[in-house]
């Protein structure tokens, strides 16, 4: 019989510590978890001394889509745009700069704001961006008319703005520790990132490693220098411990269910869509693809071939995703012994899907499950008593 997305059995909620009434504790800190996808940023901020449902919630336009709007406009204007800070995510603003640039107008770009459109920078400028140092950048913006030019900060977290926004609100905004997630494909000038990328989901496999060690406190590798961009935001938001993870396990983290620890997770997110079969809480198998480039009845043949260890990463490649592995001894006793656990903001995607689908809606509130699975990390990790999801 075939089966839409139901509610779960078990509820996909992520609470940790509860009361003797079940209801959750009440937060003892004030905590920022951001997760920055490629349609939407998600914010949450817990409150002292009340219960996670009254936690600060917001559901905003994602970084690359408000610079690519502020692009646009300079466009329209015919300005001159000088784009300058740390790397960020690419995207709609990447589709903005070329746009720009096609109409003729100057795009100048500091290096590490370059690099948000490639890690080579020769590609980069090879697309019309004149690349400067900071203080030519500085002076750029001192030489030209004030009219005629728009000064960019790029960057997936504005602090500042974040503030200024929570203040409005009649916010306190300070923040005890910081978590970010963003998507980061690893710096690779010289070969593929989508290879790259795949390499750290594919030694997570092989190593079996717990999916709350996928989360990296304040200092991530060197390659992923998006990650640690994020980090630096974070670290410039926090009065105390800070968080970063790339958006696939935040997601994942935060679907899973506590006192769940196998299962078949699916975040179906804007951008990409990433699955993971968790056995023992450890990470059996990861298949990963581009959201664009599925379908409803696509994306559930490729599950089912994932799971039977029949998709292999050079055919998904070859398809524009990511990659697919899986331990064999896993994929012999998954089905149907593990239940499936779906979210992301394009799970409609998987409607009509005949595999026993259940709904993760952690605290009842779907988009913001990378927050909480940041939470759940850096409670677990940071020992931030009373903020863990």
């Amino acid at each position: 019989m075939e089966a839409s997305l139901r509610q779960p059995a078990v509820p996909a909620t992520c609470l940790t510590a509860t009361s003797a009434g079940g209801a959750p504790d009440v937060q003892t800190a004030s905590i920022l978890a951001v997760d920055v996808g490629a349609g939407t940023s998600d914010i949450l901020l817990t409150i002292p001394g009340e219960p996670l449902a009254n936690a600060v919630k917001l559901v905003v336009p994602s970084a690359t889509r408000v610079v690519a709007a502020r692009i646009a406009g300079a466009t329209a204007r015919g300005q001159t745009v000088v784009f300058r800070g740390p790397v960020m995510g690419g995207g709609a603003c990447g589709g903005a700069m070329k746009a720009h640039v096609r109409a003729g107008l100057a795009f100048v770009a500091t290096a590490t704001a370059a690099s948000t459109f490639a890690d080579d920078l020769d590609r980069v400028r090879a697309l019309g961006v004149r690349i400067v140092e900071d203080g030519a950048a500085d002076e750029e913006l001192r030489r030209l008319p004030a009219a005629t030019t728009v000064d960019l900060r790029s960057g997936d977290l504005d602090v500042p703005a974040l503030r200024e926004a929570l203040a409005r609100l009649g916010v306190e905004p300070t923040f005890a520790a910081a978590a970010i997630a963003v998507q980061d494909h690893g710096y690779c000038p010289d070969g593929s990132n989508r290879v790259f990328r795949f390499r750290l989901w594919e030694r997570a496999v092989r190593e079996r490693r717990a999916i709350g060690e996928l989360f990296y406190a304040a200092d991530p590798p060197p390659e992923l220098t998006r990650l640690r961009a994020a980090a630096a935001a974070a670290a410039s938001a926090a009065d105390g411990p800070v968080m970063v993870a790339d958006t696939g396990p935040a997601a994942l983290y935060g679907a899973l269910p506590r006192g769940v620890d196998d299962a078949v997770l699916i975040n179906v997110g804007n951008g990409h869509t990433v699955c993971l079969l968790a056995l023992g809480g450890r990470v059996a198998g990861v298949f990963e693809h581009h959201t664009r480039a599925l379908d409803g009845p696509g994306l559930e043949a490729r599950l089912r071939r994932w799971l039977a260890a029949d998709l292999h990463s050079d055919e998904v490649r070859a398809d524009h995703g990511h990659g697919a592995i899986i331990d064999p001894a896993a994929a012999r006793t998954t089905l149907p012994d593990v239940p499936f656990i779906v979210t992301g903001p394009q799970r409609h995607l998987l409607a009509g899907c005949r595999l026993p689908l259940e709904l993760a809606a952690p605290h009842g509130d779907m988009m913001l499950t990378g927050c909480f699975g940041l939470l759940r990390a850096l409670g677990e990790r940071c020992d931030m008593t009373g903020c863990a999801a």
